[in-house]
């Protein structure tokens, strides 16, 4: 038998994640200036891969609101900033090779989203701290968390409360003390 043919047998042969779908989206080219004129409307429709990130999902299918999908993606750009999963340390028992060069300093950047993410930490609390980490920031799918039906449902719920929680503190979503704009 062909090797190819084992691999398609066996079901290992690599599939893309691609599924493209239209969605709702923030013109990225309204004025207000020209607020009002049907060729600058708010909202547009756009072609978007949803299989691209968990959020992204979420969002396509409405099971996330405007507000929780702008807190995961700022979660997600400070967590990329910080360059993944946070910021190495350095080995001082190991000792140095010829031609491996230092390792680079911190910039501000990757010192505030750490900053910033230190707080989301005490915000959330450790547990959904840690399945935002997981979705928003590193793109797991829940399915891939959670095998059962109820540990998923669980997790979605943290992941949605963590979004809300984070929504609300960086502004995207307010307290009930405010009337919502248009």
């Amino acid at each position: 038998m062909s090797e190819k043919r084992k691999k398609q047998k066996s079901g290992l042969e690599w599939q893309p994640k691609i599924k493209v779908e239209k969605v709702t989206v923030d013109n990225p080219f309204y004025s207000k200036a020209h607020q009002g004129v049907g060729a600058n409307p708010v909202k547009i429709q756009a072609q978007m891969n949803i299989r691209e990130s968990a959020i992204v999902t979420l969002a396509a299918r409405k099971q996330i609101n405007e507000a929780q999908l702008a807190a995961a993606t700022r979660f997600r750009a400070l967590y990329e900033a910080m360059g993944g999963a946070g910021a190495g340390s350095f080995d001082y028992s190991r000792e140095p090779v010829d031609g491996g060069g230092s390792r680079e300093p911190l910039t501000e950047q990757q010192i505030r989203a750490g900053q910033e993410l230190k707080r989301c930490r005490e915000i959330l609390g450790i547990k959904a701290y840690d399945i935002m980490s997981k979705v928003a920031g590193q793109g797991y799918a829940i399915g891939e968390l959670a095998k059962s039906h109820r540990e998923r449902t669980t997790l979605a719920d943290y992941l949605k409360d963590g979004l809300d929680e984070m929504a609300r503190n960086w502004g995207y979503e307010n307290r009930g003390t405010q009337r919502k704009r248009a």
